[in-house]
């Protein structure tokens, strides 16, 4: 079991650490700009884009030095630069600085994330991969939710840079835990027919998209990971313009929102966690996607009427289809890819999730700003969704042919 590989227990720790770090300090920064500092909405508008700009820059790289390199040290090392850089961050004297500052943390992030997941491969066996993502499903879902809630009353009662601090130490404490990891175990044995020596780092890139172009089961969940996400991105940060047309009198509803999004996922990593392995692949993502879609379509029926219980339930809806998407990805990825594989496969994911994460709010803006808010929300709740019930439907032959659904308890 989980509980006794003591090198994924010291691996989980340290990844919540450094996930509550992504966030915990995020309304921090905007409280500071924002109330502190006051600067105009174009330079609010940077924020977003020094978190999403190194992964689309660099993200492809890392995945290279996470199949190439220690990736316990790869993680020690960028978790012990986002500790400096956050320190750092607590005397920076104006906004451009710490704008630049966050940019160089996000950069470290990204160095980060493709050496964890390449590591949790080789420290966890085949029949708990399900059992180790889901784990991972959950914290992550956990700091969306409290990272920036706690954050922010840290950063009201005390002040952003206490916050800061805490997050510095968060990173810090994460190296620790990984300094105990055996180094050996960072590394991927080489398999029959691999070499050990390095590719150069063009051939290791091509090989790296070749592999993920060849491998359908691989090409098609991402396809529909990065459906889900750009309709998440292209409307979520509209849904404060939606209740405010519809219900201007109840401001406090996103935070019902986000907590009752943050509990579908909870509960939905909570019942993959039944299970040794998956191989419904397209009810998995496809079903995923769908509950998305449903979640966008639902809100585009709020009214001022519109009771409590109906908007938390479509979050709540909403919300298992993000655990059951980025579970399912992150479980297909570990599964289906070969482990001196996962560091450029989970690179290549990060930066076109970048890609994302910089268009798809861009898009959502423009889309509001023709149609309003309701009917962006309903179009994008129907084409999202539309492509989810696609996936569930044809699963066998955009997933793998004559591979019936199955669950192994």
């Amino acid at each position: 079991m989980l509980q006794s590989n003591r090198s994924f227990t010291k691996m989980f720790a340290a990844y919540g650490l450094s996930a509550f770090g992504d966030y915990f300090d995020f309304m921090a920064v905007s409280i500071l700009l924002g109330y502190i500092w006051r600067v105009d909405a174009m330079t609010l508008a940077l924020m977003p884009l020094s978190f999403a700009v190194p992964g689309i820059l660099f993200s492809q790289l890392a995945g290279i030095m996470a199949d190439q390199w220690n990736k316990r040290n790869l993680m020690i090392f960028a978790d012990l630069i986002r500790a400096l850089i956050t320190l750092m961050m607590i005397f920076a004297s104006n906004e451009w600085v710490l704008i630049g500052l966050i940019a160089l943390r996000s950069t470290a992030r990204v160095f980060h994330y493709p050496a964890q997941q390449s590591m949790t491969r080789i420290v966890v066996k085949t029949d708990e991969l399900l059992q180790a993502t889901s784990l991972n499903g959950a914290v992550f879902q956990l700091s969306k939710v409290l990272g920036p809630l706690l954050g922010a009353s840290v950063a009201a009662t005390f002040s952003p840079s206490s916050c800061m601090a805490v997050n510095a130490a968060c990173f810090t404490l994460s190296a620790l835990l990984l300094l105990w990891i055996p180094a050996k175990q960072g590394i991927v044995k080489a398999t029959q027919g691999t070499s050990k020596e390095r590719l150069m780092l063009r051939d290791s890139w091509r090989d790296g998209w070749m592999l993920l172009i060849q491998t359908r089961v691989l090409l098609v969940s991402i396809i529909f990971c990065l459906i889900g996400l750009a309709g998440i991105q292209m409307v979520d940060a509209q849904i404060t313009i939606l209740l405010r047309d519809i219900m201007p009198q109840r401001s406090e509803l996103i935070g019902w929102i986000v907590t009752a999004i943050g509990s579908g996922g909870l509960s939905s990593v909570a019942w993959l966690r039944r299970y040794r392995q998956l191989s419904f692949y397209g009810l998995l993502l496809g079903g995923g996607v769908a509950l998305i879609g449903f979640m966008f379509a639902a809100f585009s029926m709020f009214q001022q009427d519109t009771p409590l219980w109906f908007i938390l339930f479509a979050s709540f809806i909403g919300g298992i289809g993000t655990g059951f998407t980025s579970t399912g990805m992150n479980y297909i990825l570990q599964k289906e890819t070969p482990p001196d594989a996962i560091g450029r496969i989970s690179g290549i994911l990060d930066s076109l999730s970048s890609v994302i994460f910089v268009i798809s709010p861009l898009t959502g803006g423009v889309l509001i700003g023709l149609w309003g808010a309701s009917h962006t929300f309903l179009i994008v709740g129907i084409t999202v969704g539309s492509f989810g019930l696609i996936g569930m439907i044809l699963q066998n032959r955009l997933w793998k042919p004559g591979n019936a659904p199955s669950f192994e308890t």
